[in-house]
């Protein structure tokens, strides 16, 4: 099994009167600009799939770093958003602990129970077992059938 490198892209943006501007540092000529931050995704998504001559639906295949150069603000923005990065890798690495766990207490549990073990909702905990136990379902069938 091969495992590619996803690129990375620093987008630098500003803002100019009524229009965000964007400019891809890593890509020479590609520029860009929108009136929302939104578009403007769209926009330097589209204009990196022009300059490196990927296909029209390869805009999946790249990360954007987006740096947000908007005077005084741009080191409280810079800091909420690794704020946010931090965050969610934070939550993976906690719904990764709990399916752990769920999977290595004894099913004889009660969700409730399991649920108070671990601080989650019983919801979350049934919601676990049924991913776990559609999983292993799917491992037995693979290996029942030589696949």
């Amino acid at each position: 099994m091969t495992t590619t490198t996803r690129t990375s892209y620093r987008v630098n943006v500003t803002r100019e009167r009524d229009a965000w501007l964007a400019d891809v540092p890593d890509v020479p000529g590609a520029h860009t600009f929108a009136r929302s931050l939104s578009a403007l995704r769209r926009s330097v998504q589209e204009v990196i799939v022009l300059m490196t001559d990927r296909p029209d639906e390869a805009f999946d295949d790249f990360d954007l770093d987006f740096r947000y150069e908007i005077g005084d603000s741009s080191t409280a923005v810079a800091t909420a958003r690794e704020a946010r990065a931090v965050a969610e890798q934070a939550e993976r690495e906690s719904a990764d602990a709990i399916r752990r766990a769920v999977a290595g207490l004894p099913s004889s549990l009660s969700v409730r129970d399991v649920a108070e073990l671990l601080g989650v909702s019983h919801q979350r905990v049934a919601q676990v077992r049924a991913e776990l136990a559609h999983g292993t379902a799917r491992v037995a069938r693979r290996t029942s059938t030589g696949g």
